[in-house]
C-alpha cells in the first residue's frame, strides 16, 4: 500500500490484524468506567450527531463498528430502519445490551464482533460508521479495504477519527512520544496510531471511498469526521 498502488480486497483479507486478547480485554475491563466517564466535548459531540443523522433515512440498514458502550448506536437509531452495533470487547457489549434494555428500542442489534470478523454477506450496508476507532487499527489499510466490502454501492462509511493537531502542540507530543508509551508499556492503554488529516483521507479514498464532507474539531488533538460515499 506504501508505493500507492492499491491491492484487492480479497488478497488482503487475510493480512487485516485481529485484535489481541490484551486489547479485547483491556477494553472489557475498562467499559464501566467508560460507561459512566462524561463526554470530553459533549459541543463537538452533538455537532457529530447532527451532522450524521442528516446523512441517515428512514430505510437504511446501518452499522456501527467499534460501538463501545452503545450510546451512539441508540441515539442515531431510530432515525434508520436497523442499526447494528458491533464492537470486540464483551464488556463493552454488555453495558450496551443493558441501556437497550432500558431504553426499548427494537430496531437495534449489539453483537460482539472485531473488525475483520464482519461478514459482507450480512450486508450491504446503506450506512457504516466508526467513531472514535480508526486510530486504533493496527492495519488500517486492509481494515478500510474490508470496511468497503460491507457497504453497498453509493453508501456512506462516516467516521470521526482522532488525529494529530496541524499545528504539533507540546502537550499532544508530551502525551504521544513520553506518557501513551510508558502507559502500554505497563498495560495501561491500547495501540494508538495517531494520523495526519491528510493522511486519513488519503487512506480512505485509497479503499474506494470519495469523500463527500468533513469538519474537524479542534482541542488536544485534532477529531477528524468524514462523511464517504463508496465509489
Amino acid at each position: 500500500m506504501q508505493n500507492g498502488t492499491k491491492t484487492s480486497t480479497h488478497s488482503r483479507k487475510t493480512t487485516i490484524m485481529t485484535a489481541t486478547a490484551f486489547e479485547t480485554n483491556f477494553w472489557s475491563k475498562v467499559s464501566r468506567k467508560y460507561a459512566e466517564r462524561p463526554i470530553d466535548n459533549m459541543e463537538g459531540y452533538l455537532d457529530t450527531l447532527e451532522r450524521t443523522k442528516a446523512h441517515l433515512r428512514p430505510t437504511d440498514n446501518a452499522l456501527e463498528i467499534g460501538c463501545g458502550t452503545g450510546s451512539t448506536a441508540l441515539l442515531l437509531a431510530p432515525h434508520v430502519a436497523h442499526m447494528t452495533a458491533t464492537d470486540l470487547a464483551p464488556g463493552m457489549i454488555e453495558v450496551a445490551r443493558e441501556k437497550l434494555a432500558e431504553g426499548g428500542l427494537d430496531n437495534v442489534t449489539f453483537k460482539i464482533v472485531d473488525v475483520p470478523a464482519h461478514n459482507p454477506a450480512d450486508g450491504p450496508y446503506d450506512v457504516v460508521m466508526a467513531h472514535n476507532l480508526l486510530h486504533l487499527l493496527k492495519d488500517l489499510d486492509a481494515a478500510l479495504e474490508h470496511i468497503a466490502t460491507l457497504v453497498a454501492p453509493g453508501g456512506l462509511f462516516i467516521s470521526k477519527t482522532v488525529c494529530e493537531p496541524r499545528a504539533g502542540g507540546l502537550k499532544f507530543n508530551l502525551v504521544r512520544r513520553l506518557a501513551l508509551p510508558l502507559m502500554q508499556l505497563f498495560g495501561k492503554a491500547p495501540f494508538v496510531n495517531f494520523l495526519s488529516a491528510a493522511q486519513l483521507d488519503a487512506k480512505i479514498e485509497l479503499a474506494g471511498f470519495e469523500i463527500i464532507e468533513s469538519a474537524d474539531q479542534t482541542g488536544f488533538a485534532l477529531s477528524r469526521y468524514l462523511v464517504a460515499r463508496k465509489t
